[in-house]
C-alpha cells in the first residue's frame, strides 16, 4: 500500500511537470505597436548603433514613447510623457536649429538624432572622435535619453 501511494504521488507529480511546461515563448513585458511608423505628428527619435546593432527610442507629438532593437517591425510601448515635456523636447531642437545642422560622422559606435514629421526627416549622426558633434545635439540626446528610465534601456 505504501509504494503504491508513492508511486501514485510520482506519477501526478512527472504529469504537473510534464502538463505544466508552456512552449510559447515569454511575451515582453511591454506592449508592442506599429503606430509610430504611420504617425504624421512630429517625432524625435534618438539612438546608438555598436556596429550592426542598432537601439533607438522615439518621442511622438502625441507623447507616446516607444523603443526597438535594430529593425524590428513593431516598437515596444515604454508608455507616455505630459505634453510639457514634449514640447519642451521639440523646441529643444528648435533652440539648437536642428534641421540646419548638417553633421554626418558616425564610427564604430555611434549615436544620431532625427526629426521626423510625416515623411520629411532630418538625421545627424556622431561617433568618429575626430569629428566632435555639436554641443546643441548632445545636450538634446543626452536630455531625451534622461527621459528613459535605465530599467527600460535596451
Amino acid at each position: 500500500m505504501k509504494q503504491l501511494l508513492i508511486l501514485f504521488i510520482l506519477i501526478v507529480g512527472i504529469n504537473s511537470v510534464v502538463l505544466g511546461q508552456e512552449t510559447s515563448p515569454k511575451p515582453t513585458p511591454f506592449a508592442v505597436s506599429k503606430h509610430p511608423f504611420t504617425y504624421e505628428g512630429q517625432q524625435l527619435i534618438v539612438g546608438q548603433s555598436i556596429g550592426n546593432l542598432e537601439k533607438e527610442y522615439r518621442l511622438l507629438e502625441d507623447g507616446g514613447i516607444y523603443r526597438r532593437i535594430n529593425s524590428a517591425k513593431e516598437l515596444e510601448v515604454l508608455g507616455g510623457q505630459t505634453p510639457k515635456n514634449v514640447a519642451t523636447a521639440f523646441q529643444s531642437l528648435k533652440d539648437i536649429d536642428f534641421e540646419k545642422i548638417t553633421f554626418q560622422h558616425p564610427s564604430r559606435i555611434s549615436y544620431f538624432l532625427i526629426y521626423k514629421k510625416g515623411k520629411k526627416e532630418h538625421k545627424v549622426s556622431w561617433g568618429d572622435p575626430k569629428h566632435p558633434a555639436p554641443e546643441g545635439v548632445v545636450r538634446v540626446y543626452k536630455a531625451f535619453m534622461g527621459m528613459i528610465p535605465k530599467e527600460m534601456r535596451l
